[in-house]
């Protein structure tokens, strides 16, 4: 997100104060079905804004309930309000995902459209909004709550932190639940960002999956909720649940002993640790801080600490050597520096499929995603900037990241074929049918848009 974005959104959500209704005002009255996902609620005031929206069924109007408005990074509101349905159902939470927020527009409008929707339309717990999002949109997230002191209580942030203009400090303004996977690019962002609001004395849990840049399985989704709601208890929020705080408690109790049981050494200190930080002033935590203490100074738990900060530093090696051979070059070296970043690329694409050392496999695959990603981040740049002949230099260099993905291939294709070039076109197109594509009917246009705010899991695109 911009400078000119954030400064947009600051505007919008000043503006908000202004014209939303409080939540002591009259709720409009909507027959919305309850305990389901509605993939597309059209904004009232804005019929080109529309949002996902789940309802937990003992909704009513009669009292107020938290809320957690969710940004994609390409618009798919669906996907986090379908991850987050069953923690909400347990919570009692409003869900709302945007249809429009994405990478590489200005949302300001977009907020504010949602935002008063949403109010106008339900009964909202002030003191309980929260925001989610993923990459971009975790970064659209972070930023409404900052812009809008008070008025966001929680940040849930997906493989992405704070927009760069942003640092956190003692003065933030809400706690924050972070989440990545082991093979996310982000990876090393995230864990630097709780080391920062660790040191700014800002409340913050970082839980990790098995997986790559995505957005976090319903487990961490309903984790971090539950958090969220323990936190509000220690803010004084919401009412003390005594019965939900043994209930949370004891699953997570449950959780770091099964890991120190099954040898899990660094997952159980995480998991105690978490937990001593968590329940602290609502439970008596001393068995767990003496559990982390122990496990901290233990020989294992110290040397896995310093080889993810060993990671750390070696992805951020790896991404400096290939961006310095992605710097524009002399025509005469031009084909020596291209070579240079496939054998590069080549050695890391046999790492990233190796057995053998996992950490060297992580960082690879970390390194891979964030490369991909950028280069995509420059085409769509390039296609906003109607610059198409710089296009199929770059899609070439996706192609030597993925040589056996059909879309980008197809992406290939439709470049070349941009500017003429139909030789190159044919070849690029057949390449993507033999990597597996097969929309004839895709096949036959000229023009593509490009993939804004592109993301990457494990699973591929």
């Amino acid at each position: 997100m911009t400078k000119t974005n954030i400064t947009m959104l600051a505007l919008a959500l000043v503006a908000l104060l202004v014209f939303v209704p409080s939540s002591t005002t009259a709720i409009e009255q909507d027959q919305l079905p309850k305990g389901e996902v509605i993939e597309n609620v059209i904004c009232k005031a804005d019929l080109h804004q529309s949002y996902s929206l789940f309802l937990p069924s003992a909704y009513t109007p009669e009292k107020s309930w938290p809320i957690l408005y969710a940004f994609d990074p390409v618009a798919r509101g669906k996907i986090p309000v379908n991850l987050f349905k069953d923690a909400a159902e347990r919570f009692g939470f409003i869900v709302a995902g945007s249809n429009n927020s994405r990478n590489g527009i200005q949302v300001g409008a977009i907020i504010e459209a949602l935002w008063a929707d949403t109010h106008q339309r339900f009964s909202i717990d002030e003191r309980r909004v929260y925001a989610a999002g993923f990459s971009g949109g975790a970064r659209v997230a972070c930023s409404v709550g900052y812009l809008n002191p008070g008025a966001v209580a929680g940040v849930i942030a997906c493989s992405g932190g704070f927009p760069p203009s942003i640092s956190p400090s003692p003065s933030t303004p809400f706690v924050l639940f972070g989440t990545a996977g082991m093979e996310d690019f982000n990876f090393p962002e995230m864990q630097q960002l709780k080391r920062k609001l660790d040191g700014a004395g800002v409340a913050n849990r970082l839980a990790i999956f098995e997986g790559g840049h995505d957005w976090a399985p319903p487990n961490l989704c309903a984790e971090a909720m539950g958090w969220m709601e323990v936190q509000a208890m220690k803010a004084g929020k919401r009412a003390k649940d005594d019965v939900l705080i043994d209930e949370l408690l004891a699953e997570k109790t449950r959780e770091a002993r099964n890991y120190e049981a099954s040898k899990n050494t660094y997952e159980a200190y995480l998991a105690y640790d978490a937990l001593a930080a968590e329940f602290k002033g609502l439970r008596d935590v001393s068995q767990f801080e003496a559990s982390a203490q122990v496990l901290r100074t233990s020989k294992e738990i110290k040397e896995a600490l310093k080889n993810e900060k060993a990671d750390e530093e070696k992805q951020m090696s790896l991404m400096a050597k290939f961006q310095s051979l992605e710097q524009p070059q002399e025509l005469s070296t031009y084909a020596e520096t291209m070579a240079q970043f496939r054998a590069a690329i080549s050695d890391l694409t046999k790492q990233s499929e190796q057995n053998r050392n996992l950490s060297d496999r992580r960082v690879a695959r970390r390194v891979l995603q964030s490369l991909l990603v950028e280069t995509y981040e420059e085409v769509n740049a390039l296609y906003q900037k109607k610059n198409y002949a710089s296009i199929p230099g770059k899609l070439e260099l996706a192609a030597a990241i993925r040589p056996k993905d059909a879309r980008v291939f197809y992406d290939l294709a439709v470049a070349y074929s941009r500017i003429g070039n139909k030789g190159k076109s044919l070849a690029a197109l057949s390449r993507a049918i033999e990597n597996g594509f097969t929309d004839v009917e895709k096949s036959s246009r000229t023009t593509t848009l490009p993939r804004s705010g592109m993301k990457q899991s494990t699973n591929g695109f």
